[in-house]
């Protein structure tokens, strides 16, 4: 008799686990986890799971379906899915051996925007799989734990996981020839000219990139859009003037680029849920 129904070898690990309502609290936990090598008629095919899902494949090859997207899973591929959403995977060659979580958290649906945030699902090639490889197996075998310690392991461990492959997400961007020096350079024109009205096009003027590719791509890379940066950029020099000078609040507004002291005032309060002369009393 087979060890299960599922078409998966015997010596495939399958881990359920009941989350407490402390794991709840913590940025990531799993519900399930497991080492499959499948069959090639193997597959699963769901409407709706309460979970995301991360599948790795060690080896042969797997195939993915989602309402937006087909992809086929090779060695070293990582990927994430909204399993809330209807969703297919299955076995495509004689063997697909493959490390698979589900989980959920606080922080699973914001992690997972930001690997995706041009909302298409794709591989990610892991830069270092004998380490994931590793580190994922020793993940699954510890989500069996129920004390406080191993609810919070697991979920440093699995947030480990999921950095990982959005690390391996970002290096993969290839639209641009240099995209992490061109960001840079973006950043350093932001952090030298913030105090002036600068707007995208003075931001990209030595950059020979659209301005569309560049809006994509700063907010693939950073993860907001260039004026939110800007902006958030100027509220926390502001918030060192006011904590450090006697300068006034119209002063620290012209200082720090906004274009009138209501503007300052209103992004202020807008990020810290304060006005500029609150948060330097509460400083003071």
């Amino acid at each position: 008799m087979r060890k299960y129904e599922e078409n998966i070898s015997d010596n495939s690990i399958w881990i359920t686990a009941t989350p407490t309502e402390l794991a709840k609290t913590l940025p990531f936990y799993i519900t399930e986890a497991g080492h499959f090598t499948a069959e090639k008629d193997y597959k699963v095919q769901r409407e709706t799971h309460d979970s995301f899902l991360m599948i790795y494949t060690i080896n042969g090859q797997g195939f993915l379906r989602t309402a937006d997207m087909e992809l086929q899973l090779n060695q070293n591929d990582a990927v994430i899915i909204d399993c809330h959403a209807p969703h297919t995977y299955c076995s495509i060659s004689e063997k697909w051996e493959f490390l698979w979580i589900h989980f959920a958290g606080l922080s699973a649906k914001t992690m997972f925007e930001i690997i995706y945030t041009s909302n298409t699902v794709c591989a990610v090639q892991i830069n270092c799989p004998y380490e994931f490889e590793l580190r994922v197996k020793e993940l699954i075998n510890k989500s069996r734990q129920n004390s406080i310690t191993g609810h919070t392991d697991i979920s440093l461990r699995l947030h480990w996981v999921i950095n990982t492959i959005c690390s391996s997400a970002l290096e993969r961007i290839s639209d641009l020839k240099s995209p992490h020096n061109d960001i840079r350079l973006a950043l350093d024109f932001i952090e030298k000219n913030y105090s002036e009205q600068i707007t995208i096009d003075d931001m990209i003027r030595d950059i020979p990139v659209s301005k569309y590719h560049f809006i994509r791509l700063f907010r693939r890379m950073i993860g907001i859009t260039p004026y939110q940066y800007l902006t958030n950029y100027r509220i926390n020099v502001s918030k060192t003037l006011l904590r450090s000078t006697n300068k006034t609040v119209s002063e620290i507004a012209e200082m720090c680029g906004f274009l009138d002291t209501s503007n300052f005032i209103t992004h202020f309060k807008k990020h810290t849920g304060q006005k500029p002369l609150g948060y330097r009393h509460d400083f003071s």
